[in-house]
């Protein structure tokens, strides 16, 4: 066996849930990594068929034409291409011929110059059919040889690598002994000593990873971990896409674990500033602030939206979307300051307003605008990944606006009902998702309550 590849993982996985990315979106992406000293591109979209669905299908000549396309254009800019493979929804790990279907795969890669590789068993059941129990006493032993025939046969060669995905990835995933109890314990033992290990932290959609919280999942799985990272994932709630900062992870973090890959929104140009404060965070020395990060990395993303108007998007305009879409777990400064406004202006008597009425009616105007100049944009791939957010916050706020006139005009929620004259019941914030949020809604804690009908 050769010696075994440690070398740091810093770059993107596109492993969501939806439309992949397209050929040429992926080109760009790969330049983009190469200017940010990113060295990792890792393939399995789960909705290419044969990412997961169809695993035990070779791909057919066109389409290994793209993936070497893919693997010349990383090879050329310095990057690691990793082909990914999900078979953990239909395997049957006892049968012979599920080894060789897996084999048939690698081989394929291999022969297009593939020598790096991920096999997935995330977002499955914990459980494994009775013939399987049978033969290996557990899902972890039975996955654990299936990547270790793979390791050993295939990749154990200078310049091989394999990373493997659990089936509880997170730590709440292992609290609850999703794949059966001691599944890590055993993965630890059984997972060839070359192999690496994905996790993405205490939650899929981690806000904070601790450098506690690895160095016990260090003793429990004997290597260091890959930070799968699904901070700016967006594939779970396609309403909403994430343009804060990389954050939650400190730089002593970066000692702890075998690399950071991102999982990103779904839409490929809301990426920017994740992979940018991503290389940021990576290069950092000494101190690490997030916040100027993503501030600097708006100001480089700006040029992107250049429109066919004169008065195009400000830095200003960039910063307000980017803090009203954040982070999963977090609005940025002007959001909350926004926020803030309309709570006090919904809640308390307009001679307590102040200076939020005028401040609020600037920022209305703002976002009407902004969703007019982003109509205006050159690349129109940045109107498709934003317009639809920015439009429901436009239509939010000018519902809002009118809320603040009735008041004005001396409208008393106490004892009058109030109307918008704009939307028919069921023509906006229509449809059975909405009925069925209203019927069950959450307090900040989590916890689940009943809402009015």
């Amino acid at each position: 066996m050769g010696k075994v590849n440690r070398s740091f993982l810093k770059g993107v996985i596109e492993g969501f849930y939806g439309r992949p990315w397209s050929q040429q979106q992926r080109l760009e992406l790969l330049g983009l990594m190469q200017e940010l000293e990113l060295n990792t591109y890792l393939y399995c979209p789960k909705d290419d068929l044969k990412h997961r669905a169809l695993w035990r299908e070779c791909y057919t000549s066109d389409e290994l034409q793209g993936l070497r396309e893919l693997i010349v254009a990383c090879r050329d800019r310095g990057i690691e291409f990793f082909y990914g493979i999900a078979p953990g929804l239909t395997i049957c790990y006892s049968e012979a011929g599920e080894l060789d279907s897996l084999r048939a795969r690698f081989r394929q890669l291999l022969d297009a110059g593939c020598r790096s590789f991920a096999i997935l068993f995330d977002d499955i059941a914990g459980e494994m059919a009775e013939a399987d129990s049978v033969v290996f006493g557990s899902l972890a032993k039975a996955q654990c040889e299936t990547a270790n025939a793979i390791y050993s046969e295939l990749l154990a060669r200078p310049g091989g690598r394999l990373i493997f995905c659990p089936t509880p990835y997170c730590g709440r995933m292992a609290d609850k002994q999703h794949g059966g109890a001691g599944y890590l314990d055993e993965v630890g033992r059984h997972l060839a000593e070359g192999i690496d290990l994905f996790w993405t932290g205490p939650e899929i959609i981690s806000p904070e990873i601790t450098v506690e919280s690895v160095r016990v999942l260090r003793e429990t799985i004997q290597r260091k971990p890959v930070i799968w990272d699904n901070l700016h994932a967006n594939d779970y709630d396609m309403t909403r896409v994430f343009l804060g900062p990389y954050s939650g992870r400190s730089l002593e973090l970066r000692e702890e674990v075998g690399g950071f890959l991102i999982n990103p929104n779904c839409e490929f140009e809301a990426n920017y500033v994740a992979l940018k404060t991503l290389a940021g965070y990576l290069r950092a020395s000494g101190s690490w602030n997030s916040r100027s990060a993503y501030k600097e990395s708006l100001a480089a993303w700006l040029p992107r939206f250049a429109t066919v108007g004169e008065d195009g998007v400000t830095l200003d305009d960039l910063t307000l979307l980017g803090d009203a879409y954040y982070l999963p777990h977090e609005s940025g400064q002007f959001a909350e300051q926004l926020y803030d406004d309309v709570r006090c202006i919904v809640t308390q008597p307009t001679d307590d307003w102040g200076e939020r009425q005028d401040r609020l009616r600037k920022r209305i105007r703002q976002v009407v605008e902004l969703a007019r100049k982003l109509t205006e944009v050159h690349r129109r791939e940045l109107f498709y990944a934003f317009n639809r957010q920015v439009w429901e916050l436009r239509e939010e706020l000018e519902m809002i606006e009118q809320y603040m006139d009735w008041k004005l005009a001396g409208g008393d929620p106490a004892t009058e009902t109030f109307r918008s004259g704009n939307y028919l019941p069921g023509t906006y914030r229509g449809g059975l998702v909405r009925r069925l949020q209203q019927l069950i809604s959450f307090r900040p804690s989590g916890a689940l309550i009943p809402g009015d009908e």
